[in-house]
């Protein structure tokens, strides 16, 4: 199956036989790979240094000789040497700041934006089935933090709907002001809510805490991004998570669907019914042995997640995150065949850093000095 077709039909290429998806995901990314090997100089040094050319990969079992660049690259001055394409071909640029404050980076081109918006696309449709009703995003807006790739992708969700409204503005998240939201769309469209887990949680603590009765819609969903730990290192349980929402909402588990995703790289695995998050058919997931990054790992056993995605021409998209987890290889009860991955936690020593993290802790820092200023009034 060629790329264009895997973007094209996302759905179809994740329910192939798993021979052929094997095939069709070791010709795509060896495609990009020979396309990195051929126009990025600095990508080329570490390829020679490893001994490999394009023709070297010949089967699936070669993915994992192909070099990696470390995430942490994307934070450092000269990142521009990461480059494929030319400084003035980059269209975007999406930024991550984690607990260190120091930004990461990624640059895309043209190619790489269409790509990644065509592909999340065909990603949401598959497996949300989202074509009409409301979204209530509890999250700034992609006008007040264009930078952020957590916001961009939950924005595209957003010519799916009827209607929708941002919720955070100025950092600042008002619980009431989402409640009546939802309750002005009550009757007349399905409402779904979308956001980091942290603030939809946050939102379900103030229902729960004001005795707030609210039922949502028989086809809601709870689409969510950004992680379960928070900047404080406390982490929200999914099963509590869960089961809150069920309580408070009236929204079955099956409509509970979180995604996974970093903002250096243009995978993003979403949840199925059964909650297991697929990566998409462009992507193939290494996992690495923590202590050393050339030892691939058998699905099943965790480790460093590694991301060979054949979607960017921007820049290498072989990237060695600082995410540990474990990918399974078996086939899911939904039907969708390929990989699957659980992130466990963060490598020992990397920043706590996404998106969410830091909306998170800005909107804490606000409403300790609102709580101040009331106290001194």
């Amino acid at each position: 199956m060629e790329l264009v077709t895997m973007l094209g039909m996302p759905g179809e290429a994740l329910r192939v036989a798993r021979d052929d998806w094997r095939e069709s995901l070791t010709d795509v990314v060896r495609q990009a790979f020979a396309l990195h090997f051929e126009r990025n100089g600095f990508y080329r040094a570490q390829c020679d240094a490893a001994g490999l050319a394009p023709s070297d990969i010949r089967a699936w079992a070669d993915l994992q000789r192909i070099p990696l660049l470390p995430v942490s690259m994307f934070k450092q001055a000269g990142a521009h040497v990461l480059m494929t394409c030319g400084l003035e071909d980059v269209e975007i640029e999406i930024r991550s700041t984690g607990t260190s404050g120091v930004p990461s980076v990624a640059r895309r081109d043209s190619t790489t934006v269409t790509r990644a918006s065509v592909g999340i696309f065909g990603g949401y449709r598959d497996f949300f089935g989202i074509s009409q009703g409301a979204g209530l995003f509890l999250c700034p807006s992609t006008a007040e933090v264009p930078e952020m790739g957590m916001v961009k992708i939950f924005n595209l969700l957003t010519g799916m709907l009827d209607d929708h409204r941002y919720i955070v503005r100025e950092y600042s998240f008002d619980p009431e002001e989402a409640l009546a939201q939802l309750r002005s769309w009550e009757g007349r469209m399905t409402r779904h809510l979308i956001g980091p887990p942290f603030i939809i949680a946050r939102f379900l603590k103030y229902l729960e805490l004001e005795d707030i009765p609210l039922t949502l819609d028989p086809d809601s969903l709870i689409i969510m991004l950004g992680g379960w730990k928070q900047y404080t290192g406390n982490s929200i349980s999914r099963d509590d998570f869960n089961e809150k929402a069920q309580r408070m909402l009236g929204i079955d588990r099956t409509r509970i669907r979180d995604m996974y995703g970093m903002i250096e790289s243009n995978m993003l695995a979403i949840e199925c019914e059964h909650q297991r998050k697929h990566v998409p058919p462009w992507c193939y997931i290494s996992i690495r042995d923590v202590t050393d990054a050339s030892v691939e790992l058998e699905p099943g056993k965790t480790g460093g997640i590694a991301i060979l995605d054949a979607l960017n021409t921007a820049y290498p998209g072989f990237l060695l995150s600082d995410d540990v987890g474990e990918v399974d290889e078996g086939d899911c009860p939904c039907g969708r065949t390929g990989q699957t991955v659980k992130f466990r936690r963060r490598r020992q020593g990397a920043e706590l850093g996404c998106c969410a993290v830091s909306i998170e802790k800005y909107i804490d820092s606000r409403e300790v000095v609102s709580e101040c200023e009331l106290a001194d009034a």
